[in-house]
């Protein structure tokens, strides 16, 4: 049987998945926010099209029990590897009360949450 790339690299096929439905969510939230944004719906976003698997890769690279990551507003594959979620992404987004960011009163990426470790900045 001969070993698949992914499997010479030490990368099962459900972690290849996941890491390819990261960069895909990643990629939808993007575009998603941008038409929300030249809707009138949302105030601000900045893009991270075109960085998805670099981010995701370089995420999944880490150990996410140890390492500590200090993610900026085009960081979205790499928040998302580290637990954030697209309800996450768009309650900031939106600037609503229930973003676990910073409750809608920073620019969204301003990335920080608690439940991920003690800070999404120290521990995303």
């Amino acid at each position: 049987m001969v070993e698949k790339r992914h499997e010479q690299l030490g990368l099962n096929e459900e972690t290849v998945l996941d890491m390819y439905r990261t960069m895909l969510l990643s990629r939808r939230i993007d575009e998603r926010m941008w038409l929300l944004n030249r809707s009138g719906k949302i105030p601000f976003v900045i893009s991270c099209q075109g960085q998805e698997a670099a981010q995701v890769g370089a995420a999944f690279a880490l150990d996410r029990e140890k390492d500590y990551v200090l993610p900026y507003y085009r960081d979205v594959g790499v928040v998302l590897t580290f637990g954030m979620t697209a309800k996450d992404l768009m309650l900031s987004g939106f600037a609503k009360e229930e973003d676990p960011n910073s409750g809608g009163r920073q620019m969204p990426g301003h990335f920080g949450q608690r439940k991920i470790g003690s800070s999404l900045v120290h521990r995303l």
